[in-house]
């Protein structure tokens, strides 16, 4: 019988992927993800490959992740981004916020629309989650939702 039969006959069953570290060899922290930025990485691919793995992870897996103060980057636009996304998922996942969110580095003094253009500012402006605005950053919700 061919997987296409089984999916048919409504009878199959797919594997569970276990949780666990990524293709690296193991779960990257915000901590980690802003030592990559302020090494000159760029940040959304670095950002990108720590929400891949928020899917698979567990509550307490995730308060792991995102419980250490990351170092400041020197970049204020990737410092609020890593603040908003620990608040955010901390808000989304019934995990304990960590107070290191707090910092006054971790606020922009203007608004920054993560993509650069213009129109995208509308539905940034939307659909960015709170966690987001109130640091200056407009990055919709959608975005941080990785397949």
């Amino acid at each position: 019988m061919s997987l296409l039969d089984s999916i048919r006959r409504g009878d199959y069953v797919a594997e569970k992927v276990a949780v666990g570290p990524t293709p690296g060899g193991r779960l990257q922290s915000l901590a980690a993800t802003a030592k990559r930025v302020s090494t000159a990485e760029d940040l959304m691919p670095a950002v990108r490959d720590f929400l891949d793995q928020i899917p698979r992870l567990t509550v307490d897996d995730l308060a792991l992740l995102i419980t250490d103060r990351p170092p400041l980057t020197g970049r204020p636009e990737a410092d609020a981004l890593l603040g908003g996304i620990a608040e955010h998922l901390a808000a989304t996942r019934q995990v304990r916020c960590p107070a290191w969110v707090r910092e006054p580095e971790r606020f922009l003094d203007r608004f920054w629309f993560v993509s650069g253009t213009k129109g995208f500012r509308a539905i940034a402006l939307a659909q960015t989650p709170m966690a987001m605005k109130r640091r200056g950053v407009f990055w919709p919700a959608r975005s941080m939702e990785r397949v």
